[in-house]
């Protein structure tokens, strides 16, 4: 069924999204996801049929509304990180999964460490797995280590996220032989 086919006709809910208003069917937003079942039965109060939808644009609702009912969603370079944070947070699983393929279809070495963060802000793990293979090739490529034989290992001495010490850190790549095979050290230190 289109979203627009029906009008708004024997609709029983509206989404308003930046001032806009949706008219919608409680049934198709439930089936599309849990975040709705739960806003529709246990979030609201008895007789309620308009929904604001914070932190969503009026675009990728319409969107992700249209994909409710019509199971067809337009991903674009340009909207697919946006519709990937909308439907992550509404908990629409199949327009995640199809903007984790999209965004997989073209992985390469100028867009894998972004993807990568991405991916894991989202906790996204196939999408993660895929990313950080590239991200590994991709060092690989650039630090000349050859492809066969080669042990590639990453391994850092320091915090993770920060030095609370607010001291600087220097990296350094150290490369080490052990007999056929070559391997990469990452050492992070404190300057």
């Amino acid at each position: 069924m289109n979203y627009y086919s029906y009008s708004s006709q024997l609709c029983d809910v509206i989404i308003e999204v930046e001032g806009t208003h949706f008219h919608a069917h409680r049934s198709v937003l439930c089936e599309l996801s849990p975040y709705f079942r739960a806003l529709f039965a246990r979030w609201s109060s008895p007789g309620q049929i308009i929904y604001t939808i914070p932190g969503v644009t009026l675009k990728i609702m319409k969107s992700i509304i249209q994909y409710g009912y019509s199971q067809r969603i337009r991903i674009t370079r340009k909207n697919v990180q946006a519709l990937l944070g909308a439907a992550d947070y509404l908990l629409v699983d199949d327009i995640v999964h199809l903007c984790c393929q999209f965004l997989e279809k073209r992985l390469c070495p100028e867009n894998c460490i972004e993807i990568l963060r991405l991916a894991n802000a989202h906790s996204w793990h196939e999408l993660r797995d895929r990313a950080s293979l590239m991200v590994e090739q991709s060092l690989k490529y650039h630090l000349g280590v050859p492809e066969s034989g080669a042990n590639f290992q990453l391994r850092s001495n320091s915090p993770s996220v920060g030095d609370s010490s607010g001291r600087r850190r220097q990296t350094l790549y150290t490369r080490r032989h052990s007999s056929s095979n070559e391997a990469w050290n990452l050492h992070t230190t404190q300057i």
